[in-house]
This record gives C-alpha cells, sequence and structure tokens, in this order.
C-alpha cells in the first residue's frame, strides 16, 4: 500500500499576496514529507503549470482558486484557466466542464466570507465535490469546526489545505491517503481523497499581511538574481 501526501491549497509568487519562488518550492515539500501538492493561485494556473513543468518527483495539481462574484471557488485539475467574475455556480459547472474538481476552500472564514448575491452555500452545495475543513490560514478555528460539521451533513468529502502564502507555510496541512491507480485522474483521486487523514495546525493569518508587504522587495530581489546567472 502505497500512501500519499497532498497539500490541497497554497499560493506562490503567481498570486499577488504572496512571494512564494516556484524553484523552491519542490525541495521543501519534499522536506515536509509531501509527495503532491495543488497550486492553487488566485485567478491564475501560470504558476501551476511552470512548476509542473519543472518538478522531478514532485505530484502538482493544476488548481485556480476563483473570485467569484460568491465567494472563491478553487477548481482541481484544470485544463484551461477559469475567469473570474462569475457566478459561483457558473464558475463551478466550467470546472466540471474540463472535468475538474470542485474544492471549496475556508467556507466559514468570515474574513473571507461567502457573498450574498442570492447565493449562499446551501444554494451551491450540490455542485461542490470536497469541502475544505481545516484550513490553515483560517482566523479561528471554529471555522474549521464549522466546516466539518457542514460536509459531513452534507456528505461530502473533506479536504485539507495549508493556504499557504509563504514558503514555510506549504506542507503545514497534509492529506494523507492510499494512492489510487492514477493520481492523475480526477475521478480516481477523489474517490481516494474520502478515505484520506488530515493533520496540521493553524498559523496567524496575521502573516498574511507581513508576506504581502515584503513582497515588491522579494520579486525584485528574485529578478536581480534571474539576470545575473
Amino acid at each position: 500500500m502505497t500512501i500519499v501526501r497532498y497539500d490541497l491549497h497554497l499560493h506562490t509568487e503567481f498570486s499577488p499576496d504572496c512571494d512564494t519562488g516556484l524553484d523552491a518550492i519542490e525541495p521543501h515539500a519534499l522536506r515536509r514529507g509531501l509527495t503532491g501538492l495543488a497550486v492553487t493561485d488566485h485567478n491564475t494556473i501560470e504558476g501551476a503549470l511552470r512548476l509542473r513543468d519543472r518538478v522531478k518527483t514532485l505530484e502538482v495539481i493544476i488548481a485556480e482558486e476563483v473570485s467569484t462574484l460568491d465567494g472563491d471557488v478553487v477548481g482541481l485539475f484544470l485544463k484551461e484557466r477559469i475567469p473570474p467574475k462569475m457566478s459561483a455556480v457558473d464558475t463551478m459547472a466550467a470546472i466540471h466542464a474540463q472535468g475538474g474538481i470542485v474544492y471549496l476552500p475556508h467556507p466559514f472564514d468570515k474574513k473571507k466570507a461567502r457573498r450574498s448575491r442570492g447565493s449562499s452555500l446551501s444554494a451551491i452545495i450540490g455542485a461542490v465535490d470536497v469541502v475544505e475543513t481545516f484550513n490553515g490560514k483560517v482566523g479561528r478555528d471554529r471555522y474549521n469546526v464549522l466546516a466539518t460539521e457542514f460536509a459531513a451533513r452534507h456528505h461530502k468529502i473533506a479536504g485539507g489545505g495549508s493556504d499557504a502564502h509563504n514558503l514555510r507555510a506549504i506542507g503545514t496541512v497534509i492529506n494523507a491517503f492510499e494512492a489510487p491507480a492514477d493520481l492523475h485522474d480526477p475521478s480516481a483521486f477523489l474517490q481516494a481523497l474520502a478515505s484520506a487523514q488530515i493533520t496540521g495546525t493553524r498559523r496567524n493569518p496575521l502573516t498574511g499581511w507581513l508576506v504581502r508587504g515584503r513582497r515588491p522587495l522579494a520579486l525584485a530581489w528574485r529578478r536581480i538574481r534571474r539576470g545575473q546567472k
């Protein structure tokens, strides 16, 4: 039996609020014991595609955290970018049209509260494949408890993600489960994830503001170093 370990929600320098360079991710993830991860940058899959082409052993899921009119929705196993500013229902339909998995991130974090616009969790839950029951960046533990109860009540598969916006946070939440026959098949992955053991730690969300403040300097320094090579 082969056990795989995934972080299903994290960001890279291709998100406007993150400064994590792609080259540092694989060695860090492997040190954390990860065998795979989903790159869920805001409204783009460019970072995920570039990382997938660079890694040697780490499995990379092409994903995106899409800003919808009703809050954030993550698509896993995407082939193309999903445009932002659609309704949550239309966004989820677009994810499924690509054969992807709809992953609902931090559904009860008040700082990321889902805007109503005629939509609510009850209205969209039918199209959700995975509910994020452990987010490493939510403001309170209770938000993860509410998400866990919500997923159980609606018989949804649970998932966890660090929601990392810096390198050190990647792998602070891990989904460990028996590897399916094909890790690249969304249906097989989803079925295997249903038996995952989710472990991790919740971090201080204030660190996100520190990352945002240092990001311009970090990116400028990275460009300088690339130019010197």
